[in-house]
């Protein structure tokens, strides 16, 4: 017999962990009166695998943005941040409305919780690196390196001290992970198609480098696709620099460990992230990163109701023993997972462990130009983007936005860039650059 007493599922973030799990359990538990509710700072979700493009205009911004409402139409969505997390107590406080005009916390009780919040980003390997570098780990952040951009093209268009006007046309990405990879392709297609229009300024002015304190960038892929990225970078004029670590950012300069030191106006830190504190202070098992231990259940050290997933949690792979890489890919089948297992655990069935095998990888390079390593076998050039735009426009959850997407890319191959700046608003690092202002919080789901 189904308990219907015992049916509210609170999830904490929309993303790809957090709204997948929101939109399987409308099947899992299609039929009954449980109430499913997700707390996100924004409206939308954020198809991150196409982050990159936002920044070089390949696609608009409203076009990786899914409303929640539309994607889970029958779970309730608060916007809001959370605040705080009381698993004693089975309530979450949040704090929400667009101005913050509700002062008074508000607090959610829940039955089972579903702890999908995502990590922040990683600031403290790198002296000046939350002050003075952008990242792109919020959908803000990306849309404010790209008005940056446009802006160096700009204000180096007239300017005539050589020193700063090299300044401002030297672009730098700090870690050759598969995503510092992408903004370099992207920020080196933007400028490189850009520059065309800019009266003075020429190819060889511009200076894209990604910065890799490991022998090779893209450390997760075999070493020829890697090197095939690499080649494919510095045939476009982009610099790979391996075995080199930053020692500091400032304002104007990232200093190395070699003793060279690089001025540019743009750094981009691409370095990981690290565990929300949101979820490293929860009174439960943590690993030495400060993640969730959980269960091969997705279940979190004793609770029977509380589930961790994607960024916020360690599940390990049984074969072999290793914890499942943090990727959009896993978060997905997690949040099935999870579904599945708290829609049996109110209908007393016997929970199932992740078992799941890595599909693949794949990282786009820019201009119709990527690597895949698909089952084993690796894949470089034209198959692998086109293979890297096929699968992610499978993946998105609204048809719509498919369509909008691969009109975008259609235009993208044969009109040239839009180089206009939208300041709606120019969120951290931007900020601390103009001596104002605060970061704003990564903390609220």
């Amino acid at each position: 017999m189904v308990d219907r007493s015992r049916n509210r599922i609170l999830i904490l973030g929309g993303g790809f962990a957090g709204v997948y799990t929101a939109r399987a359990l409308q099947e899992e538990l299609r039929g009954t009166d449980a109430k499913v509710a997700i707390v996100n700072r924004e409206n939308f979700f954020v198809f991150y695998p196409m982050l990159p493009e936002i920044i070089s205009g390949a696609i608009d911004t409203e076009q990786v943005l899914n409303p929640i409402r539309l994607v889970a139409p029958r779970a309730r969505l608060y916007v809001g941040a959370v605040t705080g997390i009381d698993l004693a107590s089975q309530s979450v406080e949040i704090r929400h409305g667009l101005y913050q005009h509700r002062q008074e916390p508000r607090t959610l009780y829940y039955d089972h919780l579903v702890l999908a919040l995502g990590g922040v980003p990683s600031v403290s390997r790198i002296p000046g690196l939350g002050e003075y570098a952008f990242d792109v780990q919020r959908l803000s952040n990306a849309f404010a390196l790209r008005n940056h951009i446009i802006d160096t093209l700009e204000q180096a268009a007239i300017e005539r001290d050589p020193a700063e006007r090299e300044r401002l046309l030297t672009y730098v990405v700090i870690g050759g992970g598969p995503t510092g990879v992408e903004i370099a392709a992207e920020i080196n297609g933007l400028v490189d198609d850009a520059v065309q229009y800019y009266a003075g300024i020429e190819r060889s002015d511009l200076r894209v480098v990604i910065v890799e304190f490991a022998p090779r960038i893209l450390g997760p892929l075999p070493e020829e696709l890697a090197a095939f990225a690499t080649r494919s970078l510095e045939q476009r004029g982009v610099e790979v620099l391996v075995n080199t670590g930053v020692e500091r950012i400032e304002r104007h300069a990232v200093i190395l460990n070699n003793g060279e030191t690089i001025h540019a106006e743009t750094v981009v830190g691409s370095v990981g992230v690290d565990v929300n504190p949101l979820i490293r202070d929860l009174d439960a098992p943590h690993d030495e990163r400060g993640r969730l231990i959980a269960h091969e259940t997705l279940r979190v050290g004793d609770f029977r109701n509380v589930w961790a997933l994607g960024d916020n949690a360690r599940v390990l792979d049984p074969a072999t023993g290793k914890p499942y890489p943090q990727t959009a890919q896993h978060a997905v089948r997690q949040a099935k997972l999870v579904a599945r297992n708290i829609a049996a655990t109110i209908h007393g069935e016997a929970l199932k462990p992740m078992v799941y095998q890595t599909r693949g990888q794949m990282v786009a390079l820019g201009r119709q130009n990527a690597i895949a390593e698909i089952g084993g076998r690796c894949i470089s050039g034209l198959p692998a983007w086109f293979l890297w735009r096929s699968y992610y426009l499978a993946q998105m959850p609204l048809v719509e936005k498919r369509v909008r997407v691969m009109f975008s890319w259609t235009l993208d191959l044969v009109a040239p860039p839009t180089l206009v700046q939208l300041k709606v608003g120019q969120p951290a690092p931007m900020a601390e650059r103009a001596g104002t202002g605060n970061r704003d919080s990564e903390t609220g789901g």
